[in-house]
């Protein structure tokens, strides 16, 4: 296909993207629930931890592939992509951390055997921390432990401002100078991550073979297996995720190994040239898998606190299905409330991006 050529998602291409961004979501969903319910299993060495961690490295590849669509195919400027990343984020996130603030103050005063697993000093820093993304800077780790999924949105954060300065550069130092401060906020642990995203932004851009659509799917399916291959055989190096210095970036290079074969697998998918009208199933699915963001981010909360609504019976792989299911639908049902108001933030963040860029222009 010709450069010049627009390349274009297909809808097929499009259910595959959508498929995997909710399985994954759905595989850390269930993975914190068996631990809760199966607290003896809680351990980085078993497959499931690996596999619930491998979902992470998936949505990472997955947010580098959408970004070098959206801003290859509809690029407004710095502007507009700021406002698009802001608003998507924050119109999830704040609502995520008031949920995880009420569910520990419930929990506090209901359970305190329970809050008391979930303690970790005081929780206001921490909420801030997260609220303004700088929970994983450098060394901290500091996303509230009950809603400890946050983690990767402060990566995914300073992955679209670092992509952001960078894609939008101009000539000049100041240009230059604000995307080398980004990196050095950001700190180790963020950009030893950052070559997975990158993974998929460069997935989308690197030119595509001259093959038809149905062999490209076969290739597909074939990175996808050796993708899973990798997830279950090769080695974690170097060290389990959840220790200091680097927490969730522990395992870095086993991560750079199965990302870059996911990655292979997206280069690999069929693009197209024309626009092709979704049928009505396809769209309908594409509007599930818009929950996946808001089931990311509101099961864990959403999981403690059904153990205090619903009951807990430890090593009750029923009713641990139960009160998992009620937390989806839960999470389903927050997420269709919270993206009807969706534009308001970003009209919220269209106002202050522009009037930001009004007294730039006066001061200048």
């Amino acid at each position: 296909m010709d450069k010049s050529t627009p390349r274009l998602i297909s809808t097929n291409s499009s259910l595959f993207l959508d498929t995997l961004r909710l399985s994954a979501a759905l595989i850390v969903a269930v993975f914190h629930a068996y631990i809760m319910w199966f607290p003896e299993k809680d351990s980085t060495t078993t497959p499931l931890f690996n596999i619930s961690h491998a979902a992470v490295v998936v949505f990472f590849v997955l947010s580098g592939y959408v970004i070098a669509y959206t801003t290859t195919i509809n690029n407004r400027g710095s502007l507009q992509y700021a406002q698009a990343r802001l608003s998507r984020l924050y119109s999830v996130v704040l609502p995520a951390l008031l949920i995880t603030g009420v569910t520990e103050i419930i929990v506090r005063y209901t359970n305190s055997d329970l809050h008391a697993m979930y303690s970790r000093g005081s929780s206001l820093p921490r909420y801030i921390l997260s609220g303004s993304f700088l929970n994983e800077i450098w060394f901290f780790s500091a996303a509230p432990p009950m809603n400890s999924p946050l983690w990767s949105l402060s990566y995914e954060f300073w992955y679209y401002i670092i992509f952001g300065l960078w894609f939008f550069r101009t000539t000049g130092w100041k240009s230059t100078a604000f995307l080398l401060l980004a990196c050095f906020i950001a700190g180790p642990k963020i950009l030893l991550m950052m070559p997975i995203w990158l993974a998929g932004f460069a997935a989308y851009r690197l030119p595509k073979l001259n093959i038809s659509p149905a062999k490209s799917w076969i290739f597909v399916f074939l990175a996808v297996c050796v993708t899973v291959a990798t997830v279950v055989y090769v080695p974690i190096f170097p060290r389990p995720i959840g220790t200091p210095p680097l927490f969730f970036a522990n395992q870095f290079v086993t991560d750079w190994v199965n990302g870059l074969f996911f990655a292979v697998a997206l280069w690999f998918l069929p693009l197209s040239k024309h626009v092709v009208p979704s049928r009505n199933w396809v769209a309908s699915f594409r509007k599930v898998a818009d929950l996946t963001f808001p089931i990311y981010v509101l099961h864990n909360p959403l999981l403690i606190l059904s153990r205090v609504i619903l009951g807990y019976e430890r090593n009750n792989i029923a009713h641990m299905w139960q009160n998992l299911i009620v937390v989806l639908i839960a999470s389903a049902i927050i997420g269709v409330f919270l993206e009807k108001y969706r534009p308001l933030w970003s009209k919220s963040f269209g106002t202050l991006l522009g009037l930001k860029s009004k007294l730039k222009r006066v001061y200048a």
